[in-house]
């Protein structure tokens, strides 16, 4: 998001750190995996920092919390018991599942500072 409001430069990880007031060696361990994924382009060096790899309208909230959170362990898991109960339990986890992605995947990075969104 941060980049994303400075987008004609390079942004640097204490600068996010000290905005934020997050840890910096934290938040170079983020750096480097949105790097690694291709949602950022880092620029080693004195004048270095890091800047969105593509357009932050095109970035969704989804596609970020997918990458450091393992959100699709529920859909290995297969009901083998014939336990109507289980059955109607995993459907309703499916369901919350699917609905808890599609809502992250609805918002982009623009979506996330706008000034005004509420609710």
């Amino acid at each position: 998001i941060f980049s994303a409001s400075h987008p004609t430069r390079l942004v640097q990880i204490q600068e996010v750190a000290t905005y934020y007031g997050i840890s910096k060696n934290h938040l170079m361990k983020i750096v480097h995996a949105l790097s690694k994924f291709g949602l950022i382009i880092s620029v080693q060096g004195r004048n270095g920092g890091f800047r969105l790899a593509k357009s932050p309208d095109t970035i969704t909230l989804g596609e970020i919390v997918h990458l450091f959170e393992e959100v699709s362990y529920l859909e290995t898991v297969s009901v083998t018991h014939d336990d109507r109960s289980l059955q109607n339990t995993r459907l309703a986890f499916d369901r919350a599942f699917s609905s808890f992605k599609e809502t992250l995947s609805a918002y982009t990075l623009i979506d996330l500072m706008a000034p005004t969104w509420v609710n």
